[in-house]
C-alpha cells in the first residue's frame, strides 16, 4: 500500500516537473504527511538529464516551502487557542514543547533551528504562528533555514548520484549516505529511545533489588 502510494506520488511529481515539486513542497509545509524526498529525487533526475539546473530546482523547492510555511504560520496564529485541546501525544503538541524550549533560549532564531530538525520542521511554521513570532523575523529565519537544508540535501543527493554512476563498487556507500541524510535523525531517535528505555529498565531493576 505504502509502496504504491510512493510510486503514484513519484509519477505525479515527475509528470508535472517544476509544478509537481512546488506543490509537493507546499503541502508538506502545510503539514501533509508527504515524502518530500521525492521532490529532491525528481529534481536531481531533471538536473542529471539536462532538463534543469540546481539553481532552478533550488528556487522551486524554496518557493514551495516558503509559501507553504506562510500559510501554516497564519493558520497557527488563527488556531493558537485550539492547540490547548490537542492530546499530549500528538505530533504538534510534542513539537510545541520542543519549540517552546528553543523559543525561551533563542527567541525568533528558534525558527531557523526548527527548519533543520526533521520531526519539528513540518510543524515549525504553525508553532511560529502560535508563538506569535513577528512576521518579518519569521520569514527571514524560515527562508534562511530552508535554504540551508535544501543546499545540503542537493549536495548530498548529488554526491550520492555521482558515486552511484562513477563507482559501481561504492554504490552501497551511496545508498548509505542517502539514507543517513534523509532518515538519520529518525534512526538516531529510535536508537536513543531504545537506549533510554533500557537504561530506565536497568535503573528500575536496580532499585527493586535494593528495596528487597
Amino acid at each position: 500500500m505504502l509502496e504504491h502510494f510512493v510510486k503514484e506520488i513519484t509519477q505525479w511529481v515527475s509528470h508535472y516537473g517544476y509544478w509537481g515539486i512546488f506543490v509537493l513542497m507546499l503541502f508538506e509545509n502545510v503539514g501533509a504527511p508527504l515524502p518530500t524526498e521525492i521532490g529532491f529525487i525528481v529534481g536531481q533526475a531533471m538536473v542529471s538529464t539536462g532538463k534543469s539546473s540546481y539553481g532552478d530546482i533550488f528556487i522551486v523547492i524554496l518557493a514551495g516551502k516558503t509559501i507553504g510555511s506562510i500559510i501554516s504560520y497564519f493558520l497557527g496564529r488563527f488556531f493558537a487557542d485550539k492547540i490547548k485541546f490537542l492530546k499530549e501525544s500528538s505530533g504538534l503538541k510534542r513539537s510545541q514543547k520542543t519549540f517552546h524550549g528553543w523559543m525561551k533560549k533563542y527567541g525568533s532564531f528558534a525558527v531557523f533551528i526548527s527548519r533543520l530538525i526533521g520531526y519539528v520542521r513540518p510543524w515549525s511554521s504553525y508553532l511560529a504562528g502560535i508563538g506569535e513570532i513577528k512576521l518579518v523575523p519569521f520569514l527571514l529565519y524560515n527562508i534562511a533555514g530552508s535554504a540551508l537544508i535544501i543546499v545540503l540535501t542537493l549536495i548530498v543527493l548529488g554526491g550520492a548520484v555521482e558515486i552511484w554512476r562513477a563507482y559501481p563498487l561504492l554504490r552501497p556507500l551511496a545508498v548509505i549516505l542517502f539514507c543517513i541524510f534523509f532518515f538519520g535523525f529518525w534512526i538516531g531517535l529510535w536508537i536513543y529511545n531504545k537506549l533510554k528505555a533500557q537504561n530506565v529498565k536497568r535503573k528500575t531493576i536496580t532499585q527493586n533489588q535494593r528495596t528487597k
